[in-house]
């Protein structure tokens, strides 16, 4: 374990409340310089409402009491929040908003002028520290963020936030959406900041990446810090799997160019229905941009996508019907809920809009299925945010389901989970689709989930589906594939002690 420095930032009987709801309360924490402290719990516990008050964010509808106490000079604070993507500018290359960022931090924009050489450093080593390699900055600089995926995309918000070199990094659930690849590097660069004596708070349910990293981890349950690890409830009972019925979806052929260049390479795909396929791969190797193909929010350059062997058009030409039969869940949900309506009201209206059911019925049918998602009445009652990330995920999930789908798209949507909650929303998943005949593409990092839940795997890679099969199909030779390179990266990080 490093040495540790001065107290940073400590809190002490800090309350966090929203309306009559009690977030957190009696909480007591110091952050010391030189050590990477980990807030440890299931979804909703309260780690990120604890995360805000570190971090000095203030939430509409969330009253803060409490000492909260800063060092002496007061620390320089960076937060990255859950669904950091959102952060970025869409209209703005990469390069010159880093590079924005760090002239600001170091002083007014005349003392760059013959310095460009430094601002390029700058930015690259703050695209480093999040996990992307030296020699790839000069291109990173000269794209846009919606050219990145997704966990690249939560990558790049990392490296906005250590452009400005803050004394304090609180980051919340970093490694949401990142392949092994990706959250490896990851890790060793919020080791690396420990090294530098910066402190890093790390706020995750993902137990790896808190056992390889942490200097100290503090769980938190309920609303309060827990001196020990709360048991794990027993698993229920898997529900039984039944055969898989006809094709439901055809992908033939399918290529993607965008502004001259190519994204995805004649893509062959079919699900059927009742059938789970999981897609995997590496960050930017064109899942998301597959999945956006079949929801309509990107037209191919060339192909055919037939549904119910019936050519689908793009989004904004389908029909009610059509929108229905086919629903995405997204990987950054929280950008999907408007932040001054209920999320039950927000649900309610798929009900409303898809199904035609009126108003009452609506909330009644969404009340049911946000309780089969473990979101209480009183939880959906209140505005976006005043639930965590990932009761926004679960609460997305509910509304694609009440559309009844034919195709459900689940883009990384147990990332925001911790894992006893993730396998218990998966095998309500998979009730729902034994008994609907719903078909589901899940996109996913989770390589162990995948080999044990999926039907079927789609391994993508390169902009192209390299191999589709049973996890034991693809397990028999797994070293000869990306596959292989993506579980071998599930390993260790460099310490540097």
């Amino acid at each position: 374990m490093n040495e540790v420095g001065a107290v940073l930032v400590s809190l002490c009987g800090v309350r966090a409340d929203a309306g009559d709801a009690v977030l957190v309360e009696n909480i007591d924490l110091e952050v010391r310089a030189g050590e990477i402290l980990t807030l440890f719990g299931p979804s909703g516990a309260g780690k990120t409402t604890i995360a805000c008050v570190l971090a000095g964010i203030e939430r509409p509808g969330i009253t803060v009491s409490g000492a909260i106490e800063r060092g002496d000079p007061r620390p320089r604070i960076g937060f990255l929040p859950q669904h950091a993507a959102a952060t970025l500018n869409p209209a703005r290359r990469l390069g010159a908003a880093l590079g924005e960022l760090a002239e600001l931090h170091h002083g007014r924009s005349g003392w760059w002028r013959g310095r460009r050489a430094a601002r390029r450093e700058l930015v690259a080593q703050a695209l480093s520290a999040a996990g992307f390699e030296a020699d790839t900055a000069g291109r990173i600089a000269r794209r846009f963020p919606h050219e990145f995926s997704g966990g690249e995309r939560a990558r790049l918000a990392l490296a906005q936030v250590l452009a400005c070199e803050p004394d304090v990094v609180v980051v919340d659930e970093p490694t949401v959406g990142l392949d092994p690849i990706a959250r490896a590097a990851l890790l060793s660069g919020l080791a690396a900041l420990r090294r530098s004596g910066k402190a890093v708070v790390l706020i995750t349910h993902d137990r790896v990446a808190a056992e390889q990293i942490s200097d100290r981890t503090v769980f938190v349950r309920a609303g309060r810090l827990a001196g020990d690890e709360p048991a794990l409830p027993a698993a229920p009972p898997r529900p039984e799997r039944p055969s898989v019925g006809a094709p439901i979806l055809r992908i033939r052929n399918v290529s993607v160019t965008l502004r001259n260049s190519a994204i995805l390479h004649e893509v062959d795909l079919e699900l059927r229905r009742g059938e789970l396929v999981g897609m995997i791969g590496a960050s930017g190797a064109g899942k998301t941009t597959i999945a956006h193909c079949i929801a309509g929010l990107v037209r191919p350059s060339a192909g055919v996508i037939r549904l119910d062997e019936r050519p689908i058009p793009v989004l904004r030409k389908r029909s009610r019907e059509q929108i229905a039969a086919v629903q995405y869940v997204w990987q950054e949900s929280a950008a999907s809920f408007d932040p001054r309506r209920t999320v039950l009201d927000q649900v309610a209206a798929t009900a409303v809009r898809l199904r035609g059911l009126d108003r009452a019925a609506a909330r009644e049918r969404a009340v049911d299925a946000l309780a089969d998602l473990e979101i209480t009445a009183q939880q959906a009652a209140r505005h976006p945010a005043a639930l965590s990330g990932g009761q926004l995920q679960r609460a997305a999930l509910a509304r694609a389901l009440l559309a009844r789908p034919c195709v459900l798209i689940c883009d990384e949507i147990t990332t925001a989970l911790d894992h006893p909650l993730a396998q218990r929303i998966l095998d309500h998943l998979d009730r729902h689709r034994y008994h609907t005949g719903t078909a589901v593409l899940f996109i996913s990092h989770d390589l162990v989930g995948q080999l044990n839940r999926a039907d079927r795997l789609a391994m993508v890679e390169h902009g192209r589906i390299t191999a589709t099969g049973t996890p034991q199909e693809l397990l028999i030779d797994p070293e000869s594939t990306a596959l292989g390179r993506l579980i071998a990266a599930g390993g260790s990080v460099d310490h540097g002690e």
